[in-house]
């Protein structure tokens, strides 16, 4: 197992002296914490005991006994916890493509809430990654702080109990104190008594408060006794996770076909060769076909401010797709075109559509396409299109010749997941930004702000540890008060621009990996 170094650097403003203190604690991955009964994990063809402190790897299953739990750490200030008899595998393990499979059984999940009041408040709810849980007969979607428990049996039933927070469960929204079940393609929602739980709902409760308790005895506990007094401080984490993605979300300029978002199971084909898995750096061209597998999206650049997204068990054609003309072909599935600028001026054609409906993008807005058979659809919710030399604005649904009034509600998880990426633009303060751009920076910013995971010597499980803020609390009730520099700090990966030779000064420190 890795861990990071963590290095407390105070200056003393009155001296100008550095005390250096290290501790370990760990960022990425997702590992063990604790384990009551017999919980096991599986990796290719072998079965072993799982263990506190264990970091688990993409592909891996999870499999817990009668009345045997297990806590799993997560995205710093997230906690996933396995109830018993449950089967579940990490089907992607990137924090910000993480995607559950649970195949029977319990798991609980607990995110972490920041308590920021007004505006910010609401944009720290945006900057929570998406944490995917996909059942045999259903998919359940969570970014936004709370508790979730979500149960499933082999037999196609699938229920979403919301204590904390929102969920979405195939499209549809269950907020806090409802429970949702998924079966025979349909989804019932119901209000719950939060006072009945069982032998798993206490646990998770349990540890929930050990791991607050955990965190707050750290105060009285060398080094964290020692008060960092005067000084200015700064973070700076280690880029490596991000040296071959640092370009992601800040997109200056865009060739069309540019990959912003993609995940496994994503695949193209070019000139009738074989299919290839698509990557971040891979580049589409005109001819390109582009399919996804169950589960799995894709998010492609037109134009800066310009968003293709493609839906789960999709393919599409892109019979043009340049800077003189875009025309994409929805061949099935579904895909979702997101204009936040529009410029006539400057833009070259940009067609959409299936094999028996298409329509040329007029203004800005929100456009879907879906393909059914040999039928499709073109949804404006928002905006303008060409269709039959005849505009046609929103809310509008273009079926064959037949033009009808549309539903701007979210109707299914690909709505709901390109409403995440975001969709439109907003005004960040100082400009008018593309809602992509910016929730991309506020979701990284978030990561690289918000904590790690440490360890106390002599002691099997981690707890969660703040970088500065004070107002990180469980939703099952109280706040992880002892953090690592307690005042506003900067955090740095290193400068936008390139140049390392800053002579800012430095402060708590998170170095590489180490053995």
């Amino acid at each position: 197992m890795k861990v990071f170094c963590i290095l407390l650097i105070a200056i003393c403003s009155t001296a100008h002296a550095q005390r250096q203190e290290s501790f370990e604690g760990f960022m990425t991955g997702i590992r063990a914490n604790a384990v009551q009964g017999e919980v096991y994990y599986q990796r290719d063809d072998g079965k072993f005991p799982l263990e506190s402190g264990l970091k688990l790897e993409q592909g891996d299953f999870i499999n817990s006994g009668k009345g045997s739990y297990a806590e799993l750490l997560l995205q710093p200030g997230n906690y996933l916890r396995v109830g018993g008899d449950t089967e579940f595998q990490i089907f992607s393990e990137p924090h910000d493509k993480m995607r559950l499979k649970l195949n029977n059984g319990s798991l609980v999940i607990e995110l972490l809430s920041r308590e920021t009041p007004n505006f910010w408040g609401y944009e720290m709810e945006r900057s929570t990654e998406l944490i995917r849980v996909i059942t045999p007969d259903a998919e359940v979607f969570l970014d936004r702080p709370g508790v979730f428990r979500i149960n499933t049996t082999r037999g196609g039933r699938t229920e979403v109990v919301v204590r904390e927070g929102d969920a979405v469960l195939n499209g549809y929204r269950v907020k806090k104190k409802r429970r949702a079940v998924a079966a025979n393609g349909s989804v019932n929602i119901s209000e719950i008594d939060a006072r009945i739980v069982d032998d798993f709902d206490t646990w998770s409760r349990e540890r929930a408060t050990q791991l607050v308790k955990a965190n707050k005895r750290l105060k009285d506990e060398a080094p964290w006794a020692k008060r960092i007094k005067a000084g200015e401080t700064e973070i700076q984490i280690p880029n490596e996770d991000e040296k071959n993605n640092n370009t992601r979300g800040l997109v200056i300029s865009a060739r069309p076909g540019t990959v912003n978002f993609v995940e496994d199971g994503v695949e193209f084909s070019r000139a009738g060769k074989e299919w290839e898995p698509l990557t971040d750096q891979s580049q589409l061209e005109t001819g390109d076909k582009l399919r996804t597998s169950a589960n799995s999206f894709a998010e492609l650049m037109l134009f800066p401010d310009m968003c293709l997204r493609i839906d789960e068990s999709s393919e599409v054609v892109f019979d043009e797709l340049s800077n003189d003309s875009i025309s994409v072909k929805v061949v099935r599935g579904s895909a979702i075109v997101d204009v936040a600028r529009f410029d006539r001026k400057l833009l070259p054609q940009i067609t959409i559509g299936g094999s028996s409906t298409s329509a040329m993008i007029n203004d800005r807005g929100n456009y879907r396409v879906d393909a059914r058979g040999n039928s499709n659809t073109i949804t404006v919710r928002d905006g303008k299109v060409i269709f039959n030399e005849r505009s046609i604005g929103s809310c509008k649904r273009i079926e064959g010749n037949t033009i009808s009034d549309c539903d701007k509600k979210l109707s299914d998880n690909f709505d709901y997941w390109s409403q995440h990426r975001g969709e439109g633009e907003l005004y960040n303060g100082r400009a008018m930004v593309a809602m992509v751009t910016h929730l991309a920076r506020l979701r990284r910013a978030r990561f690289k702000n918000t904590g790690f995971w440490y360890q106390q010597p002599g002691q099997t499980s981690y707890t969660f540890v703040p970088f500065t803020s004070r107002m990180f609390r469980s939703p099952y009730g109280g706040n992880y008060s002892t953090v690592l520099a307690p005042r506003p700090i900067m955090v740095n990966r290193g400068d936008s621009d390139g140049d390392r030779t800053s002579n800012r000064r430095r402060g708590p420190e998170i170095a590489r990996p180490m053995p």
